[in-house]
């Protein structure tokens, strides 16, 4: 790999995260002004708006240290948030008087205040300094969480946490405001308030008389459930017509066109599904990616496709099986064969892939079965994948990923989530790093293979974690960077990979760090009078 690969990756991945987190390295930004004390009102009752994030009443209470009977259930688009009612009280803060909540919090191995504060407190914490050396695992430490109070009796403050599509007049509605209280009370509005941003913290004057009482939330919730059982008794008639509809016209076209006819009932003998190398316990498996099913081809589609899987085809090859070159149509595909015994397999990759939709992530187009074996039709990469690029492309390899980027939990329980494109992040770092593919061959073991997230955390299971980084850094880059910067995208890349997704950072966390490495990097070159090739013309647009 060339030394200037580890910035040439880094500076696309920056690039598209960048506009999200702008403003997220410090808490004290756009996102967050405190609401600054009056003089007339020291303390008083305030409300933080939580946004569901599947927590219990009873872990909400432990998290913000109140009792449960403080907490009241919100609807909001059709999901449950929380008005958590909280003391709020004027405090100094690094000598500016502000309105303030404290709870406390014991510290979990690889908290950050900045994850903390959006995972658990909808981005409402104030950062006021030094609360790296804080948060140690074990610690309890103190959250500062923004509350204001107002005067008169007749309304009460609540923190709220913009939410996507809210605009001042809804945020206004749900909360019994009005657009003029809430732009009184928000310095961060008096710009331009046509325009709020998601994650803004804003201060909203509600009136008292109409906070949710506790049942409140329980006849919202028979509400909705009506609504919904209406609507899929309308789908569901709905349904029936078209089904009638359909089978009227199947029956003209069967007196019609005999020939189509064959076509449809062969199609459904080729239902992959069905077939004997499928158990019938597999078949509650369908109903998963129902609504996304891929298209179902036959095997003489996909012979035909091969050219009978001709070994001047075959294009790649792993451990669940060969993938081999075809035409079907106009379309150039990539077709997988696996063995019948790998019906787990196909169906987690079959189950991921449906609901992935992406502009850079490898299209499933379809699947069929025969023969003693299962396939899995993609779009052909012409220009080579992800892997092409950090590797040697002249190597024949297989095109297609055996999930070596998601993590074990998220392929057999199809967790695919925002921390799932974490993990594969931090593969994609480990490859800069080493040079080496996501999975290579055990050097104590050479007849068996090794993730390289294996690798990245046997990294910093050794005694001397430098040392270690040092033996399996891709040779081609010694010495054209700063070793202390590529030990921390190392670190970055061992947090990205944490087993449990809890414990992996937030996109904006890591760019943060990141951009701070590239800055850091930049000036080691330049202390060099600009003999190294590593960040030359990284900033005159080449």
């Amino acid at each position: 790999m060339a030394p200037h690969s580890l910035l040439s990756l880094l500076l696309p991945a920056l690039a598209i995260l960048f506009a999200r987190v702008l403003a997220d390295d410090s808490l004290e930004s756009a996102l967050l002004y405190p609401l600054y004390c009056s003089a007339e009102i020291k303390t008083c009752d305030s409300m933080l708006y939580h946004i569901d994030n599947d927590l219990s009443k009873e872990q909400l209470a432990y998290f913000y240290s109140v009792n449960t009977s403080q907490i009241r259930s919100i609807v909001h688009r059709n999901k449950h948030d929380y008005l958590i009612t909280v003391p709020c009280s004027c405090k100094d803060i690094n000598g500016t008087s502000t309105y303030i909540y404290d709870t406390t919090y014991r510290v979990q191995p690889n908290d950050t205040f900045v994850n903390l504060s959006y995972q658990i407190y909808s981005g409402q914490a104030l950062k006021v300094g030094g609360e790296e050396n804080s948060f140690v695992a074990g610690n309890e430490v103190s959250i500062p969480l923004v509350c204001g109070c107002i005067e008169g009796s007749s309304q009460i403050v609540v923190t709220y946490t913009v939410q996507e599509n809210d605009t001042l007049s809804n945020i206004a509605s749900l909360l019994s405001s009005t657009v003029s209280g809430i732009e009184s009370m928000n310095k961060n509005l008096t710009q331009n308030p046509d325009i709020i941003d998601v994650d803004w913290v804003l201060f909203v004057p509600m009136e008292k008389n109409a906070i949710p009482n506790q049942g409140a939330g329980k006849r919202q919730k028979w509400t909705v459930i009506i609504g919904v059982l209406s609507t899929v008794t309308l789908l569901s008639m709905s349904a029936l017509i078209v089904i009638l509809l359909r089978k009227n016209r199947f029956q003209q076209n069967s007196e019609e066109d005999p020939k189509a006819v064959s076509k449809i009932l062969s199609a459904k003998r080729t239902f992959s599904l069905q077939n004997q190398h499928l158990h019938n316990e597999n078949m509650e498996d369908v109903t998963a990616f129902e609504s996304e099913r891929p298209v179902i081809f036959s095997l003489k589609e996909i012979e035909e496709a091969t050219n009978n899987f001709d070994e001047t085809r075959k294009i790649g090859e792993g451990g669940y099986g060969s993938v081999y070159f075809g035409v079907l149509g106009e379309q150039e595909v990539a077709i997988k064969k696996m063995r019948s015994n790998k019906t787990k397999e196909f169906f987690a990759e079959l189950k991921v892939l449906c609901k992935i939709h992406h502009i850079n992530v490898v299209e499933l187009l379809g699947y069929a079965s025969g023969d003693d074996h299962l396939y899995l039709v993609y779009e052909y990469v012409r220009n080579g994948s992800l892997n092409d690029h950090l590797h040697d492309p002249l190597l024949k390899v297989s095109c297609i990923s055996h999930n070596l980027y998601f993590s074990e939990r998220s392929v057999k329980e199809l967790q695919v989530t925002t921390k799932t494109d974490v993990f594969a992040f931090g593969v994609v770092l480990g490859e800069l790093i080493t040079g080496q593919r996501a999975l290579i061959r055990d050097n104590r073991k050479p007849n068996r293979m090794k993730s390289l997230v294996t690798v990245v955390k046997e990294i910093f299971q050794d005694e001397d974690p430098v040392t270690a980084l040092e033996a399996v850094i891709d040779g081609n880059l010694k010495g054209s960077y700063p070793m202390e910067d590529v030990y921390k995208v190392a670190e970055i890349a061992e947090w990205c990979l944490s087993d449990d997704a809890v414990n992996r950072p937030e996109m904006r966390e890591i760019v943060v760090t990141l951009s701070q490495i590239m800055t850091s990097s930049v000036e080691w070159e330049a202390s060099l009078g600009g003999r190294s090739q590593v960040f030359s013309g990284l900033f005159n647009g080449r």
